[in-house]
């Protein structure tokens, strides 16, 4: 992988919010991760944690997508963001896909898997 600039300070503990829920079967709003790991309530600051952690550890790793559940608040499904530029997937197959990803989140064992040691 080529160099990156470092993970942002927060993205551990992002990390082990998604992990959590993951384990609870669950998704969880981008304006609860903020809270939870103390980033206040303006949701965009959470999605370059949900970014690093979807190409660093999922996408490099061979694992789900685990930022596939963090949803929007209001319409209960990621946005935009949640795909890499690179990934094109048409508007009305997206939902299916992203249901499919979810349901990876979910079957995966996250326990063990932390920053380090994602592989």
């Amino acid at each position: 992988m080529p160099d990156q600039p470092p993970m942002p300070a927060k993205t551990s503990e992002v990390f082990e919010v998604l992990k959590r829920c993951a384990h609870e079967m669950r998704t969880v709003t981008y304006g609860e991760i903020a809270a939870a790991v103390g980033l206040g309530n303006f949701t965009p600051n959470v999605f370059p944690h949900l970014n690093r952690i979807r190409d660093d550890i999922c996408i490099h790793r061979g694992l789900p997508w685990l930022p596939a559940i963090a949803v929007n608040a209001a319409t209960r499904i990621p946005g935009e963001g949640l795909l890499p530029d690179i990934v094109i997937i048409d508007d009305a197959y997206f939902r299916t896909w992203w249901r499919g990803m979810v349901l990876q989140v979910f079957a995966t064992d996250w326990a063990g898997i932390n920053l380090d040691n994602a592989n």
